[in-house]
C-alpha cells in the first residue's frame, strides 16, 4: 500500500468531512448523518454529497466528491451497494484521506458482497485510502464532538465526555452500550464501529486507543480477528499504561467445533483459547457487554479494588436486602469481609454488640439511620484492611435521594470502590439523578452490582499477574536437540513416543518396554517387575480402553500370556504391544498442550481419567508458565480440596503437578505450531512428597515448516 495520508488519530478526530448520500431526511443514514454532525457540534469543515440539492440544512450541497473543496480527511459513506465501488474509486481520485463505509450487504451478505468487497480494498490500497467498514455504524469521537455515525444512540442532546474507550465489530451493538452508559452517567473519549475490517480492525483501534490520552479505559466487542497474534501483545501493552481492558467476545459456544484426536483438543476450544490469552495478559474477558461498560464505568471513575482476594461490605438499611446480597456473593466468586478490630469499635460506637457483623444493617443504629453513625462506618470499612469494596443496595424508603447523595464524598475519601444499587424501580429516579449529579455510577440490581464487583476483581488479578517476572525455564527443560519422532498415521505418535517426548522435558514417565511376541512381554514384565499393564499399540486408535486394548494388574506371566492373546484377538492392527510398570496414586489429572492457530502455545490441566470430557473440570493456560501460574490453575480446579486434603485424607504433592505443568508449558512452548495436541491422562498424584507419573500419553505432530495458519 501507498503511504496513507491520514494516520488513525486524523481519522477518528477530521478537519474536514464529506457525507456521500448526504439529506435532508433523517430516515435515512445520510440524514442521520449530517444532522449528529450538525448536533452534536462538529468544528470542521462539513461538505455534504448530493448531486439533486444545491443545500442541504444550510450548508452548499456539492453535486460529487470531485466537486467539493479539499482537502476532505473522511467521507462518510451511506450508499447503496450497487454505487458503492463508483463512489470509492471517486473517493480515491479526489485524494480523500479515509472512508467510513456504512453501506453493508458486502462480505457479511454472501460470495457477491465479498467480492464487490475486495474490490472496494483493492481501490482503497491502490489510492492510499484507509477504509473503516464496510457495514459499519462509524465513529462517536465524544471528546473532539465529532460524530461520524448514523447510530440512533446520538439522539440525545449531548453524549457526556469520558474516559471509556471502544472498539465494537457491532455497530448496533455499539450504540445500545452507550446509550446504556449514558442513562448510568457513564462517559466516552472515542467508540469506534470496525464492521467487517476490510482494511482497518480493531486492533488497530486498540493500538490507538492505547496511546490516546482522553481513554483511560478500553471495551472491546470481538467477533472475529483479522490477525490474532496481534490481540496479546496489544493486550500486555495496555496494560503496561495503565489501561484496564475490558472485552466480551462472541461465540462462545463450542457446538461447532470439530474435536480433534485428543481430550485437549475438545476441552480447550478456541474459545477457551482465547479466554485465557485475555487472562494471561491481564484483559477482563466478559459474558455479558451491559455489565463490561457498567464496570469500565466503574473503573474509569472510581478507585480499582488495592488488590484481588478481599472482601465486601454490604450496608443497607434493609435487612432483607443485607442477608439476600450476602447470600449472592458467592455465586459470584465473592466474599463477606472479615472485619478488623478498629472496624468493629467503630460500628460499636452507633450500635448494639450483638449487631457488629457484616453485612450491616443500618435499621439497628442507635438513632435508626443517622447520617454521622453511616458516614463512621463507612469510613471505617474503607480503611479495613479485608474490605475491598462496599456494595449498598437501597430499598425504597423516604428520603432516598439525600441518603444516596451522602454516599459519592464518602467512596471518594475513602479510595475504595463503593456500589451504589438502586433496587426500586421509577420511585427511586430521583436517587439516581442525584448519582448523575455527584458524577457517581451506580447499578440498578445487586446481581449487576456482583457482576461489576468480579470484573473488578479479575481487573486486579490482571494487574498482579502483569507484575510478576517473566517465566524462567526450568532445569533440565532445554529445547530438543536432533529430529522428532516421525508421526505416521495424520502425524500421530505412539504413547511410547509421547512419553520419550515429555521425558526430554524432565516429566516422570511410566517404565515400559514395546514388544512384539508373547515371550519379549514375559522377559520385558520379568525385568520391569510384576504387576505390570499391557497396552495393544495403535495410532488409529485414541481410545485404547474403549476397545479393551488396556489390561492392568497383571500379576504372573500367565496373566501376562492371556492378556496378550486377548489384545492379539482386538479388532485393530496393532503395530506391537506396550509392556508397563503397574503405577498407583491418590488422584487423576489430565496435561495436554496444543497450538491454538492465531493464539500460540497452550496448556491444560484438569481433572483426568475416562471421564474428562464428562466432567470439563479444566484450566488453561498460554505457555510457557511460571510456577506461580501453575499453582493458580490447580486451585481453581472442582478437584481442589482432595488434591489438598479433605476429610482426613493426606494432602497430595500439587508441587510436582505444578512442575510438570510447567516442564510441559516449555515443551510447547518450544514446539510451537509443529504441536497440535498432546495428552497426558491419566497423570497419576501421589501424597505429598512422593511425586506424580504420567501414564498415558499421546500427540500429534505436524511438520517443522509449518507456519500456523492464522
Amino acid at each position: 500500500m501507498p503511504p496513507t495520508r491520514l494516520p488513525i488519530a486524523h481519522i477518528v478526530n477530521p478537519r474536514s468531512v464529506a457525507v456521500i448520500g448526504a439529506s435532508e431526511d433523517v430516515g435515512k443514514f445520510g440524514g442521520r448523518v449530517i444532522h449528529y454532525l450538525i448536533r452534536h457540534g462538529f468544528p470542521g469543515r462539513l461538505l455534504p454529497i448530493n448531486p439533486s440539492r444545491p443545500t442541504i440544512r444550510g450548508l452548499p450541497a456539492y453535486p460529487g466528491i470531485a466537486a467539493a473543496p479539499g482537502p476532505v480527511d473522511v467521507a462518510i459513506l451511506a450508499v447503496p451497494a450497487a454505487a458503492l465501488l463508483r463512489e470509492i474509486e471517486a473517493c480515491a481520485a479526489a485524494g480523500v484521506g479515509a472512508c467510513i463505509v456504512i453501506t453493508g450487504k458486502l462480505a457479511d451478505a454472501g460470495p457477491d458482497g465479498a467480492a464487490l468487497e475486495a474490490q472496494v480494498r483493492e481501490v482503497a490500497a491502490a489510492g492510499g485510502m484507509r477504509l473503516v467498514g464496510p457495514n459499519c455504524l462509524g465513529i462517536f469521537n465524544v471528546t473532539d464532538r465529532a460524530m461520524l455515525s448514523s447510530s440512533l444512540a446520538l439522539e440525545v442532546e449531548r453524549v457526556k465526555p469520558g474516559g471509556i474507550g471502544m472498539v465494537s465489530q457491532s455497530g448496533a451493538l455499539m450504540g445500545a452500550l452507550v446509550s446504556l452508559g449514558h442513562r448510568h452517567g457513564a462517559g466516552f473519549s472515542r467508540c469506534i464501529s470496525v464492521g467487517n475490517q476490510a482494511d482497518l480492525e480493531l486492533c488497530d483501534f486498540l493500538d490507538y486507543l492505547i496511546e490516546d490520552p482522553a481513554t483511560h479505559v478500553i471495551t472491546l466487542y470481538i467477533e472475529g480477528l483479522k490477525d490474532p497474534a496481534r490481540l496479546a501483545p496489544l493486550l500486555r501493552r495496555a496494560r503496561a499504561a495503565g489501561k484496564p481492558v475490558l472485552c466480551v467476545k462472541a461465540g462462545r459456544s463450542e457446538a461447532g467445533a470439530q474435536a480433534a484426536r485428543s481430550h485437549t483438543a475438545s476441552l480447550a476450544g478456541s474459545h477457551a483459547a482465547f479466554a485465557a490469552v485475555c487472562r494471561e495478559a491481564g484483559a477482563v474477558l466478559l459474558d455479558d457487554p451491559a455489565i463490561m461498560v457498567l464496570a469500565a464505568d466503574m473503573l474509569d471513575r472510581q478507585p480499582p479494588l488495592p488488590r484481588p482476594g478481599m472482601g465486601v461490605a454490604v450496608v443497607a438499611s434493609s435487612g432483607g436486602s443485607t442477608v439476600t446480597t450476602t447470600d449472592m456473593l458467592a455465586g459470584f466468586g465473592l466474599r463477606t469481609a472479615r472485619m478488623g478490630p478498629a472496624t468493629r469499635a467503630e460500628m460499636a460506637r452507633w450500635m448494639p454488640a450483638s449487631h457488629v457483623h457484616l453485612p450491616l444493617d443500618t435499621g439497628s443504629f442507635h438513632d435508626n439511620t443517622s447520617e454521622t453513625a453511616l458516614a463512621g462506618c463507612l469510613r471505617a470499612f474503607m480503611a479495613d484492611p479485608d474490605i475491598g469494596a462496599v456494595l449498598v443496595p437501597m430499598t425504597t424508603q423516604p428520603a432516598m435521594a439525600q441518603r444516596a447523595a451522602l454516599l459519592p464524598p464518602l467512596a471518594r475519601e475513602g479510595g475504595r470502590p463503593l456500589l451504589y444499587v438502586m433496587m426500586a424501580g421509577e420511585v427511586g429516579d430521583a436517587a439516581r439523578a442525584a448519582m448523575q449529579a455527584a458524577d457517581f455510577p451506580y447499578c440498578d440490581h445487586v446481581a449487576q452490582a456482583l457482576a461489576v464487583l468480579r470484573a473488578l476483581e479479575a481487573e486486579a488479578e490482571g494487574r498482579d499477574r502483569h507484575a510478576l517476572p517473566p517465566p524462567q525455564r526450568p532445569p533440565g527443560a532445554s529445547p530438543l536437540e536432533g529430529p522428532l519422532p516421525e508421526g505416521r498415521g495424520g502425524g500421530a505418535l505412539t504413547e511410547a513416543e509421547t512419553k520419550r517426548l515429555v521425558a526430554a522435558y524432565g516429566l516422570p514417565v511410566t517404565r515400559e518396554t514395546e514388544v512384539a511376541s508373547e515371550a519379549e512381554a514375559v522377559a520385558a514384565a520379568e525385568a520391569i517387575g510384576f504387576p505390570v499393564v499391557l497396552k495393544g499399540v495403535s495410532r488409529a486408535v485414541v481410545h485404547k480402553s474403549d476397545l479393551g486394548l488396556v489390561r492392568l494388574g497383571l500379576g504372573d506371566a500367565a496373566a501376562l500370556r492371556e492378556a496378550f492373546a486377548a489384545l492379539q484377538a482386538a479388532p485393530v492392527t496393532l503395530e506391537g504391544v506396550l509392556v508397563q510398570e503397574m503405577a498407583r496414586g491418590e488422584a487423576e489429572l489430565i496435561l495436554g498442550a496444543r497450538h491454538e492457530p492465531g493464539l500460540g502455545p497452550l496448556v491444560l490441566v484438569g481433572t483426568g481419567g475416562v471421564l474428562v470430557e464428562v466432567l470439563r473440570d479444566v484450566q488453561l493456560a498460554p505457555a510457557p508458565l511460571r510456577p506461580e501460574d501453575a499453582m493458580a490453575m490447580l486451585r481453581r480446579l472442582g478437584l481442589w480440596p482432595v488434591l489438598a486434603g479433605v476429610r482426613g485424607r493426606p494432602p497430595l504433592d500439587v508441587a510436582a503437578a505444578a512442575e510438570a505443568l510447567v516442564r510441559l508449558s516449555w515443551l510447547a512452548a518450544d514446539l510451537g505450531p509443529q504441536l497440535v495436541e498432546l495428552d497426558l491422562n491419566p497423570l497419576l498424584l501421589r501424597a505429598e512428597g512422593q511425586g506424580c507419573i504420567a501414564v498415558d500419553a499421546r500427540a500429534t505432530l505436524q511438520p517443522a515448516d509449518t507456519e500456523g495458519a492464522t
